[in-house]
């Protein structure tokens, strides 16, 4: 009997294998399956199911890739119609070797959402485990904003009644695994712990302390980014998204890299510091990890993607990354790294980079530096150097009549990658005096300069 977690690193989404004997389930599965397969097969499992607890929308699930690959049934929320897998209800149970499943209506982060009821072997009375997907987080709930404004607080109390009225019930000891960790986008305030109870969260949680009346204002103010992509996930995670069919990212020299750029989107990356320092005109920075998200953010899906990376071997995991959120045309890479194209006499372009000191001291000489605050609202409240202007990264291209493009342009977010990202936009915009602050608002503080807080 077993339960692994399999964490999509960068979205922050926790997917679950459970099985027993010679039968596995997956929950929530992300888009490339091989890694519940190995799972299985090394426990000589067969996987028979697949549940989902809701319509995801910050990846493509991977249901349909594991019913293909393993004649697996799909089960989901009965009140959406889905175009793949079968409904269940309240109170639906499915037994995988002594293990029994039972399936809990939780509506609220969305009308269809469910959560899953885990019960060991001759304990069909006491649950186990309790697989909530974005009903229940680790120090936080479901975001309840993605149906729209108009349906804020109706949602809103929906969730507070599933919270208290079906998962708060199970037991101080029944274990809680949700569908995302700290840094996911599905939540605001989302705990980093590993593992935690019913109990746990009960005692800690501050939105399980909140009366229905205080719960449904604080889901009325919450204000968290929804990325453009988010739509497109929708779309396809109702409809059943299409099998993975991607080609081979072709290995490219310099010269035939510089032929395919008119036609694609170039993507580059590498540090903020390295891009800073030399970069092909055009290109996007975006650090590995961000690569899980921040594409979806900012590039057309119906352009082909061209990737330059530190290492040959990060281009398989940029396209594992690009496949989780519907990118699936990779052109090619290029194959020697930036060294290939400036060896070859190719002409790069640089940006600017500041250190904390470096900032701290300039803006005492100079008052006509645009600070450029790049993080979530919420981070740019809790305290920010004085005088930035918060536009978050992904709604940058589409708010740059609010940038100057006359005075130097410092970049900034937490530590340097989401502000490289913010750079590199600019840079595309033709903005000439752009720089990064390496080390962010993390070192700013750590030198104890002097920072604004906003309500």
């Amino acid at each position: 009997m077993f339960v692994e977690k399999i964490v999509s690193e960068g979205l922050a989404h926790n997917s679950y294998i459970v099985g027993d004997y010679t039968e596995a389930l997956v929950v929530d599965p992300k888009r490339d399956v091989d890694s519940y397969i190995d799972v299985a097969d090394s426990k000589c499992c067969r996987i028979r199911f697949v549940f989902e607890t809701h319509r995801n929308e910050d990846y493509l699930i991977g249901s349909r890739e594991l019913e293909h690959l393993t004649g697996c049934r799909i089960i989901h929320g009965g009140h959406l119609d889905f175009g793949y897998g079968e409904p269940a209800r309240e109170g639906d149970i499915f037994n995988i070797g002594r293990l029994m499943l039972k399936v809990l209506e939780t509506p609220g982060h969305t009308p269809e959402s469910l959560s899953y009821l885990l019960y060991p072997p001759s304990k069909e009375d006491i649950p186990w485990v309790v697989f909530t997907g974005d009903a229940l987080f680790y120090g936080d709930v479901g975001r309840t904003d993605l149906r729209g404004e108009e349906m804020k607080s109706e949602l809103a109390s929906t969730l507070y009644d599933s919270l208290h009225e079906k998962l708060m019930p199970l037991g101080e000891h029944t274990i809680v695994y949700p569908a995302h960790g700290a840094g996911s986008s599905c939540g605001g305030n989302i705990s980093d712990l590993a593992v935690s109870t019913i109990g746990y969260e009960r005692a800690t949680n501050p939105m399980l302390s909140l009366s229905r009346e205080e719960f449904i204002e604080k889901k009325k103010m919450e204000n968290i980014p929804i990325p453009l992509y988010f739509k497109m996930m929708h779309e396809q995670n109702q409809r059943g998204p299409a099998l993975i069919n991607i080609k081979r990212a072709e290995p490219m020299d310099a010269f035939m890299f510089a032929e395919a750029i008119p036609d694609c989107i170039t993507i580059d990356t590498r540090s903020p510091l390295s891009f800073a320092s030399g970069h092909i005109k055009g290109s996007y920075n975006i650090w590995m990890e961000g690569m899980a998200k921040f594409p979806g953010w900012i590039l057309e899906y119906e352009k082909d993607i061209l990737l330059i990376t530190e290492r040959q071997e990060d281009v398989e995991t940029a396209r594992r990354y690009l496949a989780r959120i519907g990118f699936d045309d990779i052109r090619g890479s290029l194959c020697k790294g930036i060294e290939d194209w400036q060896n070859r006499g190719m002409p790069l372009e640089q940006s600017g980079v500041y250190t904390v000191a470096d900032l701290y001291e300039r803006l005492k000489e100079r008052k006509d530096m645009f600070l450029l605050d790049v993080r979530e609202k919420g981070e740019y409240a809790s305290g920010h150097i004085p005088g930035a202007i918060n536009i978050y990264v992904g709604e940058l291209e589409r708010r740059l009549q609010e940038v100057p493009s006359v005075q130097p342009i410092v970049s900034i977010c937490s530590a340097g990658n989401r502000s490289g990202l913010a750079a590199s936009i600019l840079k595309r915009r033709g903005y000439r005096q752009v720089y990064n602050l390496i080390g962010g608002t993390t070192a700013w503080k750590e030198k104890s300069y002097p920072t604004e807080k906003q309500e």
